[in-house]
């Protein structure tokens, strides 16, 4: 069980430097489409097709690294509150429905993928992207997260902590 629990972190790992390096293109298309719109009055007609791709990429496919390093939003507060046992209790209840919640996610995203792949779908922007490339990072993205939870879970049922201790905030978002 361990060596795929540690094969899921690395997934989510990967995940996380294409969300980094995404962020970083980000930052710089936006960044040079103010200069050529500021100087030079001609916007770039990809920056606003690619800039909500990469948005959707920073966002999904860091998902899965972040839940592992107990960077998502919870109720700290409650479970410090509660005996060890319901607080573990509540986080493996909780972690089942966001499985329920994540696992339907994944489950319409592949097959809206799959349709989008079939049909060749195109963006209505001037670029024309196949749609199948940004909904298949996007899909991934969250098949990482439902993963990370799943891993989360196994974590919990075998008594071992579910996030790392060298975590964003040590523990969790209170």
């Amino acid at each position: 069980m361990r060596p795929i629990l540690r094969g899921i972190d690395a997934a989510c790992a990967i995940g996380a430097a294409i969300a980094a390096v995404s962020a970083g293109l980000l930052a710089v298309m936006l960044i040079a489409e103010v200069v050529v719109t500021s100087f030079f009055e001609w916007s770039q007609p990809w920056a606003v097709e690619y800039a909500i791709y990469l948005q959707c990429f920073v966002l999904f496919l860091g998902a899965g690294w972040t839940l592992r390093q107990g960077g998502h939003i919870r109720v700290a507060v409650l479970m410090q509150a509660l005996p060890p046992a319901l607080a573990r209790l509540l986080d493996m209840l909780g972690t089942v429905f966001a499985i329920g919640v994540i696992g339907y996610a994944t489950w319409a995203l592949w097959g809206q993928w799959l349709r989008t792949w079939e049909f060749g779908s195109t963006s209505f922007y001037p670029m024309g992207t196949p749609i199948w490339i940004p909904q298949g990072l996007l899909t991934l993205g969250v098949t990482l997260l439902l993963l990370a939870f799943l891993a989360r879970l196994a974590r919990l049922v075998l008594r071992e902590p579910p996030e790392v201790a060298t975590g964003l905030t040590g523990g969790g978002v209170e």
